[in-house]
C-alpha cells in the first residue's frame, strides 16, 4: 500500500513524489513520456537552450563594434543534438533524485480505477492518495490539425533543420519566445496576434515593449491581425497571402484529462481543468491535482509549489497554496519578467543608466516598480537576465517590504539588480544615477 501514487512526472509530479518521500511516505510515480514532462522534454529546457544559443549568435553579430570580428556558422543539427543531450542529462538527474528517495518509478499509462487504486497495464497499485499531474497539450486552430507544415510548440522541436521562414500564430508567452529565438537563429519570422497588442493577457506596456524590440531585430510583427485560412504553406491574413516554409500555432493549451474517468470517479472539472481547493484536493478528498491540469497557471514553478502543498497535505502537514506572488518570465531579447500588482504609483529606471548593462552592451529595457502605502506590490523588468532579477522583487512583495527596506540594503556594483533599488529611489525623485527632475514650482 502506497501513501501516494502520482500520475505524471513533470515539474509537478516528480516534485510531489520527492516531497512526500522526504516526509516519510511510500510513493509510486508513473510516467509515460519522459521524466520532467513537457517542461524538461518539450518546453522550458529545450527552448531555453535554444534561447541561450540565440543569445550567443546575437552577441557575436554585435561583437564587431567592440573590436571582435567573428565569423559565424550555424550547425543546427549539432545544436539540436546538444539540446537533446541537455534534456537527457536533466531527465537522468531527475531519475537519480527519485532513486535516492526510494520512489518506485513505473513507465506507462496510469489509469485511476477507484479512489484508492491505480493501474498501469495489468499492474494495480493500491494507495491511500492519488495525485493527478498529467499536464497539458497544445491546441490547434479550429478546423486544422498539426502536420508537417502546421507545427505545435512540441513538434517544432522535432525538426532536423531550421526552416528558412515561419509564420507564428499567437503572440502570447510561447509565441513571443519562439518568434524571438527563431529570428535570432536566422529564420525569417512573421508573428501575428489577433488582439491589439502582444501578450494580450498582460498589461499593454509589456506587449508594446516586446513588439518594439522584435521589430528592431527584424521580426515582422502584426497585431490586430485576423488569420482567415491556411492553404498549404501559405496563410491568408487580413486578405494578404503570406508564404512560409512552416506555420507554428501557439494559441494555447488544454488540460490533459480523461473526462470519462473523472466523471466516473465523481471528480469535479470544467474546460479549464480539474477543480481543486487551496490544499490541492479535488472533490474527492484523497485525490489531488497539480500543475497545468488544474488550469490555474501554465508555469512550471507554480506546478512545483502546488506539488509541495499536495505532498505535505498527503503526509498530514497542513499546507495551503498562495497565489498572491507568482513571478512569470518570457524569454525574448531582452527577457521580460513581472510579479505582483502592475498598477498604481510607479518608479522606473532605464537600463541605459545602468553601468553593468552598458558593460554588457545590453541597454534595452527598464525596471519598473509599483508601491502602495509605501509597500512594494509589483515589479516589471524588461532587461537582459530579467528572469534572474525578478526573484528579489518577488521576495520583497511576499515579505511586504517597504521601499526603504530595499533601498537600505547594499547592492553589489556593478550589477543589474542594483537597478531595482534605483527604480525604487526614483519613486521619490532620488535615483542616484538619473538626472534630477526639475521642480514644478
Amino acid at each position: 500500500m502506497y501513501d501516494a501514487v502520482v500520475i505524471g512526472a513533470g515539474p509537478g509530479g516528480y516534485v510531489c513524489a520527492i516531497r512526500a518521500a522526504q516526509l516519510g511516505g511510500k510513493v509510486c510515480l508513473i510516467e509515460k513520456n519522459g521524466l520532467g514532462g513537457t517542461c524538461t522534454q518539450r518546453g522550458c529546457i529545450p527552448t531555453k537552450f535554444l534561447h541561450s544559443a540565440g543569445d550567443i549568435l546575437r552577441k557575436a553579430r554585435n561583437a564587431k563594434r567592440n573590436g571582435i570580428d567573428a565569423q559565424l556558422t550555424l550547425d543546427y543539427k549539432l545544436m539540436r543534438e546538444r539540446m537533446q543531450s541537455t534534456v537527457k542529462k536533466l531527465a537522468s538527474g531527475i531519475k537519480l533524485l527519485l532513486e535516492s528517495n526510494n520512489i518506485d518509478l513505473i513507465e506507462g499509462q496510469g489509469c485511476i480505477i477507484s479512489k484508492d487504486s491505480v493501474s498501469v497495464g495489468a499492474k494495480i497499485m493500491d494507495t491511500k492518495n492519488i495525485v493527478i499531474a498529467t499536464g497539458s497539450y497544445p491546441i490547434c486552430l479550429p478546423g486544422y490539425e498539426f502536420n508537417e507544415t502546421i507545427l505545435s510548440t512540441d513538434t517544432i522541436l522535432e525538426l532536423n533543420e531550421l526552416p528558412r521562414s515561419i509564420l507564428v500564430v499567437g503572440g502570447g508567452y510561447s509565441g513571443c519566445e519562439f518568434a524571438s529565438i527563431l529570428n535570432a537563429l536566422g529564420v525569417k519570422v512573421t508573428l501575428i496576434e489577433a488582439e491589439d497588442h502582444l501578450m494580450p493577457l498582460q498589461v499593454q506596456e509589456i506587449g508594446d515593449t516586446i513588439e518594439k524590440y522584435m521589430r528592431l531585430d527584424g521580426t515582422d510583427v502584426r497585431t490586430g491581425a485576423k488569420l482567415e485560412k491556411i492553404e498549404g504553406n501559405a496563410a491568408i491574413v487580413d486578405g494578404e497571402r503570406i508564404e512560409s516554409d512552416k506555420i507554428l500555432v501557439s494559441i494555447g493549451r488544454k488540460p490533459n484529462i480523461n473526462k470519462e474517468e473523472l466523471t466516473k470517479l465523481g471528480i469535479s472539472f470544467n474546460e479549464q481543468g480539474v477543480l481543486v481547493d487551496e490544499e490541492m484536493r479535488t472533490s474527492i478528498e484523497n485525490i489531488f491535482a497539480i500543475g497545468d491540469v488544474t488550469g490555474k497557471y501554465e508555469l512550471a514553478h507554480v506546478a512545483s509549489k502546488q506539488a509541495e502543498v499536495a505532498a505535505q497535505n498527503i503526509m498530514e502537514v497542513k499546507s495551503k497554496i498562495d497565489y498572491r506572488v507568482v513571478p512569470a518570465c518570457i524569454f525574448t531579447y531582452p527577457e521580460v519578467a513581472f510579479v505582483g500588482e502592475l498598477a498604481g504609483r510607479s518608479g522606473d529606471f532605464p537600463l541605459t543608466a545602468s553601468a553593468k548593462a552598458n558593460c554588457l552592451g545590453e541597454t534595452r529595457g527598464f525596471i519598473k516598480v509599483f508601491e502602495k502605502d509605501g509597500i512594494i506590490v509589483g515589479a516589471m523588468i524588461i532587461a537582459a537576465h530579467a528572469g534572474e532579477m525578478i526573484g528579489e522583487a518577488a521576495l520583497a512583495i511576499k515579505m511586504r517590504l517597504k521601499i526603504e527596506d530595499v533601498i537600505d540594503t547594499i547592492h553589489a556594483h556593478p550589477t543589474l539588480p542594483e537597478s531595482f533599488a534605483e527604480a525604487l529611489r526614483e519613486l521619490s525623485n532620488e535615483a542616484i544615477h538619473l538626472p534630477a527632475k526639475k521642480s514644478s514650482k
